[in-house]
């Protein structure tokens, strides 16, 4: 009898360490998306590929150059939604753990200005990550596409929040630097 309540408690103390590394890689796999949005948010200055794991493939990277026909490189034009938007969200709407992988499913969403229709409006799009334990612990991306998506109605935001004050202030900004 002894020998089974040992056992039984050698059981439970393995699943609660186990639960303890799982939320721990969860909080940590939560950090890394937030830094690569962070990233992504920060233009020029932003180091998203500091994020990739050895050998990693961005299948939508952030940004692509001009092709202007110049031998020097062109200016970067950045296409992701957590670029573009003057407000943006994203929200880890699945997250599946293994020891050494991790797939992440990520709902991405951004709020605009159209000028000349004089109002706001919402683009989403939905994102991919696998990402990879490092021998070091660390967690970094390994691979990512992410894809432009309808809205379904259960997810609209509805008001959309009035991005006309920002977008004015993001262009007197620009007509200040000139």
């Amino acid at each position: 009898m002894r020998i089974l309540v040992t056992i039984a408690l050698a059981f439970a103390l393995i699943g609660c360490a186990s639960t303890a590394q799982a939320s721990g890689d969860e909080a940590a796999i939560r950090a890394l998306i937030d830094r690569w949005y962070e990233e992504q948010r920060a233009g020029d200055e932003g180091r998203v590929y500091t994020l990739y794991a050895p050998g990693a493939i961005d299948a939508s990277p952030g940004y692509h150059h001009l092709d202007t026909g110049a031998a020097n490189r062109a200016p970067r034009v950045y296409t992701s939604l957590a670029a573009t938007a003057l407000q943006f969200e994203h929200e880890i709407v699945r997250l599946d753990i293994d020891t050494r992988f991790a797939r992440v499913g990520v709902w991405e969403r951004g709020f605009f200005y159209a000028w000349a229709a004089e109002r706001s409006y919402e683009r989403a799009g939905n994102a991919v990550f696998v990402v990879e334990k490092q021998p070091d612990g660390r967690w970094l991306v390994l691979a990512h596409q992410t894809n432009t998506v309808g809205i379904p109605p259960n997810r609209r935001t509805d008001p959309v929040p009035d991005m006309r004050p920002l977008w004015e202030a993001q262009e007197s900004e620009r007509e200040a630097s000139r």
